[in-house]
């Protein structure tokens, strides 16, 4: 046997120190690996958080265009005009008073949640009924594939502006705060409260309040920026205190016949009532004489006709005729609108099958940059505006406005009719043709619930926003 000399073991310190290297890259690539694996994670959990911001986002976005929408809708938030019980988005949710005829202030449906799936540019969405109980109260987009689509649902809630002296909350009339929940993938509804099968959730909340078209409500039953001329048995009324029950207010000449009857608060003379001579009408009418870019429609409006025109909730009808006038304010006010324009002037007869138009809680805004010419049967509630104005001029009937119109130019009445300043009518034009806006400095990311959804449409849940 040869013995094993040192010569024979060479290279084993090598093989040592190689093993050593080996194992030291193995843990140090463990690491890595370990690190790397650890960056996916919060990589993924960042992407989960922020597409669930971002889709609670599009809620309040997605709320605020509904909002602004005139049309009908239906359960799947599309416009529609059949059957008749349907009714547009700001109604169905955020005015529900409107739906009962007893209010048009602010009175949200507290517990329905309407929302989105959010697939690319397409939403598929639900707008469910407002129920007597929340048992079939929630949008559940659960069903709607695939699953793993971000989708919101939106909550609306009255604002508290203060209290009053018995320490009870007062809300704001016209400001709703609008909270949405934005979820990831989840298997069940993304609802406040009911988040937990969801990847990633967030809730943002902003107050978006009313802009309305109507911004200065007139302080008399008839304004004119040049002459009114009331004849015949016409009826001019104003029982409201607060104006001082201000009849007629013209820029030039008040002209009545015989026949009027002017109406104004007890223990106030009908002729102190009546304002002619107004040079601040007077300068507004001569300004445009054509009434084409109107500084009187300004002064009330607080915009152009322009900006009236392209408003959301404005629709514009041309028509020639007073059988045409009719037919499409009808389709119009079927499909929700109440903010109307009539580029070629509007005229009602008889004919016009458009009795009564609007209700003292449910007002319209009817606005011609030409002539108004209304004669029959005919009564209409809200603020009418136009460049001049005939009412049963040689006509028959009874035209009868309830609220309040301004005449740009001149305005002529020979017959019978009634012109009664309406307080409410006026209020409900400001809530029925304004737009929502939000209000800067309202939105927040952090809103919790502090009580469940409540059991009735009426009920308002507790919800801390901060």
């Amino acid at each position: 046997m040869v013995p094993c000399s040192p010569r024979h073991q060479r290279g084993v310190a090598l093989l040592v120190i190689v093993m050593l290297m080996l194992f030291i890259i193995s843990i140090a690539v463990f690491y890595l690996n370990r690190g790397l694996l650890f960056e996916q994670k919060t990589s993924a959990n960042q992407w989960r958080s922020t597409l669930a911001q971002e889709t609670a986002e599009a809620g309040v976005e997605w709320a605020t265009g509904m909002l602004n929408a005139s049309y009908n809708i239906n359960t799947s938030c599309v416009a529609a005009t059949t059957p008749s019980t349907l009714t547009s988005f700001r109604r169905k949710y955020v005015f529900t008073g409107w739906n009962a005829g007893t209010s048009t202030d602010v009175l949200p449906a507290a517990n329905v949640l309407p929302g989105c799936k959010v697939n690319g540019n397409t939403l598929t969405c639900s707008c469910p009924d407002v129920p007597s109980t929340a048992t079939t109260a929630i949008a559940n987009l659960a069903g709607t594939t695939p699953a793993s689509q971000p989708s919101f649902t939106v909550q609306f809630s009255k604002v508290q502006i203060g209290t009053d002296g018995s320490g009870n909350p007062v809300y704001s009339t016209e400001a709703v705060r609008v909270i949405s929940t934005g979820c990831t993938a989840q298997d069940g509804a993304c609802t406040p409260g009911a988040t937990a099968a969801a990847d990633s959730w967030a809730t943002v909340s902003s107050v978006i309040k009313l802009h309305p078209v109507l911004r200065g409500v007139p302080a008399s039953a008839l304004t004119c920026g040049l002459s009114c001329n009331v004849g015949g048995s016409f009826n001019i009324v104003n029982a409201d205190v607060a104006t001082g029950g201000s009849l007629i207010n013209a820029g030039t000449t008040i002209t009545t016949a015989p026949g009027t009857s002017l109406t104004t608060i007890p223990g106030q003379p009908a002729s102190a009532a009546n304002i002619p001579g107004d040079t601040s009408l007077a300068n507004l009418s001569s300004s445009d004489p054509t009434c084409t870019k109107s500084a009187v429609f300004s002064a009330y409006f607080g915009s152009t006709i322009e900006e009236y025109v392209a408003s959301s909730t404005t629709t514009t009808i041309s028509c020639t005729n007073a059988s045409d006038c009719g037919s499409q304010i009808n389709a119009a006010y079927a499909a929700s609108y109440r903010s109307f324009y009539f580029p070629l002037g509007l005229t009602l007869n008889n004919s016009s099958d458009v009795n009564p138009l609007g209700s003292a809680n449910d007002a319209v805004s009817l606005v011609s940059p030409s002539g108004i010419d209304i004669n029959g049967n005919i009564s209409i509630y809200g603020m009418l505006f136009s460049n001049s104005s005939q009412f049963d001029d040689l006509g028959t009937g009874s035209a009868n406005v309830y609220g309040a119109m301004v005449s740009c130019g001149g305005f002529t009445s020979n017959g019978n009719g009634t012109v009664a300043y309406t307080p409410l009518a006026l209020a409900s034009v400001r809530r029925s043709t304004a737009k929502l806006v939000r209000v800067p400095g309202s939105w927040t990311d952090r809103c919790s619930l502090s009580t469940p959804l409540p059991t009735s449409t009426t009920a308002q849940p507790t919800i801390q926003c901060n």
